[in-house]
């Protein structure tokens, strides 16, 4: 046990690489006491070295010394991670959680089609707020059902009908026709919704009774 514990205990060539990684990164430079030779070199270096390439040769000098004393590690900075690096593949199931995303990164561009279904949606996650105008089509909401109630209008009368969606479904829209179809001889005089349903009236001068008919279609 005292062996395996002495061999992973850091050499000093480890630590004296990661206090120059953590001294070039913050941006200071790093010179002997008392010695003018070494401040003046410092001084000389640090005007004519950029810290990007102060920083690449520290970290290379890390990692070096940390593979001789253990080959299975390696330091790594975020700067060293290239674009496209970290794949889906890579990561552990769950790692990327909803506090590691920054506020709007992920986008409608970075989804792939049909990646959010309904079972990833918390209730009432999907707000009208969020949605943009004419996003949502009749078509994608699901199948509708057209129902439809008559009643009959003598000649030189004005009559209403109305019809109501069936329970457990929901009016989206509605209207209304008669007999004669867009004949101008029997008026619509209004068309409204009412409740979970539809309501036409009529005036009928076409000198004959008609049947007049209120339609709502139904989600």
């Amino acid at each position: 046990m005292f062996n395996r514990v002495s061999q992973l205990r850091p050499s000093p060539a480890i630590v004296v690489s990661f206090v120059a990684v953590s001294a070039l990164i913050g941006g200071t430079a790093a010179a002997v006491p008392n010695d003018p030779d070494s401040q003046s070199t410092s001084q000389a270096t640090s005007q004519a070295v950029k810290k990007s390439k102060i920083r690449k040769i520290a970290t290379n000098k890390a990692n070096k010394a940390i593979t001789q004393r253990a080959p299975t590690l390696e330091v790594l900075f975020a700067q060293t991670v290239a674009d496209n690096a970290v794949a889906t593949a890579k990561l552990a199931d769950n790692a990327v959680t909803t506090a590691k995303l920054a506020d709007s990164a992920v986008t409608a561009a970075k989804l792939a089609d049909e990646a959010v279904t309904t079972a990833k949606l918390a209730d009432s996650a999907v707000t009208s707020a969020k949605m943009a105008e004419q996003s949502v089509k009749g078509r994608e909401l699901g199948p509708t059902q057209v129902v439809t109630n008559g009643a009959g209008i003598a000649n030189n009368a004005t009559n209403s009908v109305a019809v109501a969606c069936p329970a457990g479904t929901q009016m989206v829209s509605g209207g209304g026709t008669t007999t004669l179809g867009g004949n101008d001889q029997v008026l619509m005089l209004r068309s409204f919704p009412a409740g979970n349903g539809w309501v036409v009236t009529y005036r009928n001068l076409s000198g004959a009774a008609q049947t007049i008919t209120a339609v709502a279609n139904c989600l």
